[in-house]
């Protein structure tokens, strides 16, 4: 199932913070996306359709922007793989802090080497929680392990939530937590409205407001290990994304390739799809010109805990 030039154009569409005015505050993004690309609804839907049921895409979720929230979303890195990735989504249900699992295969550079070649394999899974400070989150690992039965091989804990902007008020995180619970693809505004027993054009006007500041964005997953022909390999290099997409951008080749960009703790990962493993090593020869020290990752995905539950405010509409 090889991707064609308007299933990667869906897929940017669905880009860490919102990019393209997607916002979902009159109708679902298809329609949207049908008007741009000059295209019936119908195939818009279809083709994400598609793209869910091969499994590339496992779906796509709204997020909130922890510079705004009462409370930090910490990245804990391990040196485990797919199998314990897959291990704590079997427990998602007992953990609705833990927001989701991402895993995958990094090729590191041998520094060591003449010709520094990407050689040194090693698996990792990186796990995203929720918590008001450190100690909770400590506490949080903690209960992980004891259900898991095991350690989780930690390599670092990283408080992936950067300086605070303003935080939002409690009646808009009464609005985000509903968002949070929506289907990207089929939000209603009328239905959220109803839950909070407020107008619908307050929810509207709200839901406005947070996602032109960024406060709410949305995100695909991927699971490149089920789909055969697709390859969507990711470049990891230390900090911010907006430290490097403009040298990523300047280049035709890795433009072209690139479909999403996004930070995990103290890393940026560039989502690029490649027809061949060729074309593999084109996109790690590019970056690394732009930084020697990045890291390939392949064979990778995520899990998305659908009983997260991000923590109440303390009251509500004013």
């Amino acid at each position: 199932m090889p991707l064609d030039e308007l299933s990667k154009r869906i897929i940017r569409k669905f880009q860490w913070p919102v990019s393209g005015g997607s916002h979902y505050t009159n109708k679902p993004s298809v329609y949207k996306m049908a008007k741009e690309f000059h295209v019936h609804p119908e195939v818009i839907k279809n083709r994400i359709n598609n793209l869910l049921e091969s499994g590339l895409v496992r779906g796509v979720k709204f997020y909130a922007d922890s510079r705004f929230m009462p409370w930090n979303r910490y990245f804990i890195l391990t040196r485990a793989g797919n199998s314990l990735a897959k291990e704590i989504s079997g427990h998602f249900s007992e953990f609705p802090t833990l927001e989701r699992v991402i895993f995958g295969t990094l090729k590191l550079p041998n520094h060591a080497g003449s010709n520094g070649d990407l050689n040194v394999e090693r698996e990792f899974s990186g796990i995203s929680l929720i918590a008001s400070d450190e100690s909770e989150m400590k506490k949080q690992l903690h209960d992980l392990e004891k259900t898991l039965g095991h350690p989780l091989d930690l390599v670092e804990i990283m408080n992936d939530s950067p300086q605070k902007e303003r935080l939002i008020s409690p009646s808009e995180q009464l609005v985000l937590n509903a968002v949070m619970y929506q289907n990207p693809l089929s939000m209603s505004i009328n239905k959220i409205a109803q839950e909070l027993r407020v107008p619908a054009r307050t929810v509207r006007r709200k839901i406005t407001k947070m996602l032109d500041a960024g406060v709410i964005y949305e995100e695909v997953s991927f699971d490149t290990n089920v789909v055969e022909g697709v390859l969507l390999p990711s470049i990891i290099i230390s900090g911010d994304y907006k430290k490097w997409l403009p040298a990523i951008n300047e280049s035709e080749f890795l433009r072209d390739k690139l479909l999403l960009y996004k930070n995990w703790g103290r890393f940026s990962f560039f989502i690029f799809y490649a027809e061949t493993f060729s074309i593999v090593d084109k996109l790690i020869g590019a970056t690394r010109e732009i930084d020697p020290a990045s890291m390939l990752t392949y064979r990778n995905g995520s899990y998305n805990n659908p009983h997260c539950r991000y923590p109440p405010p303390k009251i509500g509409f004013a």
